[in-house]
């Protein structure tokens, strides 16, 4: 579908409170000096700002403690008091706080996980305290202090990536105070959860300290038959050797259970076939299944005013095991379709290793500091994919579908696919600042990646790619409020040995190519920040899967030669409007294209899939001040838009635009003996709004969640 509508008057729009604010700026107070001879702290008080939508470092996933304020590329924090006053259930609750990050339709791995798409690009791996997490298990949200995104290729920082950007979650970390909160919340759907978090030092020293977060969850859905059952623990420990050496070790265990969704089928037109709650499964079969552990261990030390050397190995093992019936097709005449069906019994484990060690150096040569790092990154994964499948009947579509199938004998997975990947790179990067107050700030990088790949089931299949990538940027602090910047960077991933085109070769790697033009705001000495930023990205060697080919097949192939690009506006703010106003929003106008499909050429020009042209999201909070005899409570609300798009692997199949409103009230007490009551009420699709947010196929959509009410009381103590 090309694109015909306007640009310019939304952006406008979408600008304008940012246009105003900036009329009557005040000028912000200096960067706070950085101490020097000792270690950054890691740990926090558990009394910091925990209202703050605003956070000025991101160092997980820069690599560097650098503010955000200086760096010449949109990066977008979302911290820990968003996610608690919007009642955040999952990964894609905190990044549709992030212009221009979407929900993938993807469904092809049975993620456990809705995938983010980033200006344009499906993110098929996420980050978490800045180490690779490629095959995406289940992130509960219990142990997360912030998610941030960083915009454009990443490539420089963490390897093979797509362009569109990265994704990243930053665990909680042990704390210096003794904390210990329970919480127990509620919910439509008899939603239960239960979140344990306790920190504190183990000696009397403070040299040793620790944390614990657990959850339980146990919910049913608006969709019949989804019940999921979750256990999550996540211990950690932090040794303080000295003023300059610190080792943490951190562990994460999650299993759980719950059917398989393949939500449910559309009309030619895209409109829904069925009512939202219509499984077409079989609630007999075991369904998804999944235990998934992180381990990992890091070393920090200072050993002058110069060098800090920074270490993290983390291991990351899964087993997804999934017996379903997958959608595959709707076929027959208007007002008699039918669903094709696939019956699939998979057990997967995914095993993988990364290593990364960085040096960095703070430095002056001459007028010029220096904020340098080198590094190498090194991955090994290995994947065993044990799978059975066979057609099943056909279903007719109804609201009530009678579906029961009976596995026959020998219907056990059996061995398909093992492969390896061993991953080896060397980087570097550095950020200068410059000129009167440090105010012009230069950052250059590059990096060189070798990947070796194998696959031995069914067929032998290997592959070795190397390449060499750069990023640079210029940012200008024209005023204490304003910062123009410009910045360029590449972006390489290998293609994975079974990307195949119908003749069995494996696909050249992925390239990408990146512009970007900005402004950075602060306002009220940084309470409030702003980024409006353009781009363009192209996207070379893209592996566009064949839809149609593994329905009729069940084969997968991808078009070789494929090319693509995005490119378009955001709008990123985050908060505080006034002492007791604190605002999240964002706004994307995303442009994407078709550029060369030597196989299919009739869809050259055509939108990519799953990515919406305009989107516009707004979160406000209010906090009753100290004074105030509502001292303690608070509200929020905001509405989420977005324009109508095709779905993912479908773009004949066009999704409804659609407009949700969210809002949450709150109340927090401190009470006799010292502790702290805290109580929330949050509503989910105030107008009870039916949307698809996102869709794989026609017959693969994910309706959005109705009206609900989530619940929670918990208590600090």
């Amino acid at each position: 579908m090309k694109n015909t509508q306007s640009l310019w008057p939304l952006v406008l729009v979408a600008s304008s409170p940012m246009i105003l604010l900036g009329q009557d700026a005040p000028q912000a107070a200096d960067q706070k000096a950085k101490k020097e001879g000792e270690l950054a702290e890691i740990v926090v008080s558990a009394k910091a700002d925990e209202k703050s939508y605003v956070a000025k470092e991101a160092p997980s996933l820069l690599k560097l403690d650098v503010p955000l304020i200086e760096t010449p590329q949109t990066v977008t924090v979302v911290p820990k008091a968003v996610l608690q006053d919007q009642a955040a259930q999952n990964l894609k609750d905190a990044f549709r706080n992030v212009s221009g990050v979407f929900e993938s339709g993807n469904t092809l791995n049975a993620q456990s996980e809705v995938l983010p798409v980033i200006r344009g690009f499906e993110a098929p791996s996420v980050f978490r305290n800045g180490m690779r997490s490629s095959e995406v298990g289940s992130v509960d949200l219990f142990n997360i202090e912030s998610v941030e995104v960083i915009k454009g290729p990443a490539s420089i920082l963490f390897g093979g990536m797509e362009p569109g950007g990265a994704l990243n979650y930053t665990t909680k970390r042990p704390l210096a105070e003794r904390f210990n909160e329970i919480v127990q919340e509620i919910g439509s759907w008899d939603h239960y959860r239960t979140t344990l978090d306790t920190s504190g030092p183990i000696d009397a020293a403070g040299h040793f300290l620790y944390r614990f977060n657990m959850a339980y969850t146990n919910a049913e859905s608006f969709r019949n038959e989804m019940d999921l059952e979750r256990i999550a623990v996540a211990p950690s420990f932090l040794w303080k050797i000295s003023d300059n050496t610190e080792i943490g070790f951190d562990l994460s265990y999650t299993k759980e259970k719950t059917p398989y969704d393949s939500g449910v089928p559309l009309s030619a037109e895209g409109k829904p076939l069925v009512p939202i709650d219509t499984f077409f499964g079989d609630p007999d079969l075991d369904g998804r299944t999944l235990e998934d552990l992180f381990a990992g261990i890091d070393l920090k030390h200072r050993f002058n005013e110069v060098f800090t050397l920074r270490s993290r190995l983390q291991l990351h093992h899964a087993e997804p095991k999934n017996e379903a019936l997958r959608h595959r097709g709707v076929i027959g005449a208007p007002g008699a379709e039918v669903l094709r069906q696939r019956y699939q019994n998979e057990a997967r484990e995914d095993e993988e290793i990364q290593w990364v060690t960085d040096l960095s150096a703070d430095f002056t040569t001459g007028a010029v500091k220096h904020n340098a790092l080198v590094g190498v990154d090194l991955i090994h994964q290995e994947s065993v994919f044990d799978r059975f499948r066979m057609n099943t009947p056909n279903v007719p579509i109804t609201s009530d579908p009678d579906v029961n199938f009976d596995p026959p004998p020998g219907s056990d997975p059996v061995p398909d696919i093992k492969g390896s990947v061993d991953w080896a790179a060397f980087y570097f990067q550095d950020q200068m600042s410059m000129l009167e107050n440090d105010r012009l700030h230069l950052l250059i990088g590059g990096r060189y990646d070798y990947v070796e790949q194998e696959r031995t089931r069914p067929t032998d299949v290997s592959s070795d790619d190397g390449e060499l990538t750069f990023r640079g940027g210029v940012l200008y602090e024209a005023t204490d409020w304003l910062s123009p910047y410009i910045s360029v960077s590449e972006s390489f991933r290998p293609q994975l040995v079974d990307s195949l085109d119908k003749s069995g070769n494996v696909l050249d790697p992925t390239t990408g190519l990146q512009f970007e033009g900005g402004v950075k705001l602060n306002f009220f000495e940084q309470r409030l920040v702003t980024t409006l930023s353009v781009y363009q990205i192209e996207k070379e060697n893209v592996a566009v899967f064949d839809n149609q080919y593994f329905v009729d097949t069940g084969l997968s192939t991808y078009y070789p030669g494929v090319n693509q690009r995005s490119r378009g506006v955001e709008l990123d703010v985050a908060g505080r409007i006034t002492d007791n106003l604190t605002i999240i929003a964002n706004y994307a106008y995303t442009d994407t294209e078709v550029l060369d499909n030597p196989e299919a050429p009739d869809t050259e020009g055509d939108r990519l899939g799953g990515v919406p042209l305009q989107a516009l999201r707004v979160w406000l909070a209010y906090n009753f001040p100290a004074e105030s005899k509502l001292h303690g409570f608070g509200f929020g609300g905001g509405g989420r838009f977005e324009s109508e798009h095709q779905a993912q692997f479908a773009d004949n199949i066009t999704l409804d635009d659609f407009l949700v409103f969210d809002a949450g009230l709150w109340y927090t007490r401190q009470l006799e003996g010292g502790q702290i009551l805290k109580t929330r009420l949050n509503f989910q699709n105030i107008t009870d709004e039916e949307y698809y947010p996102r869709a794989s196929t026609q017959d693969i959509a994910h309706p959005g969640r109705p009206f609900g009410v989530v619940a929670s009381v918990g208590l600090e103590f």
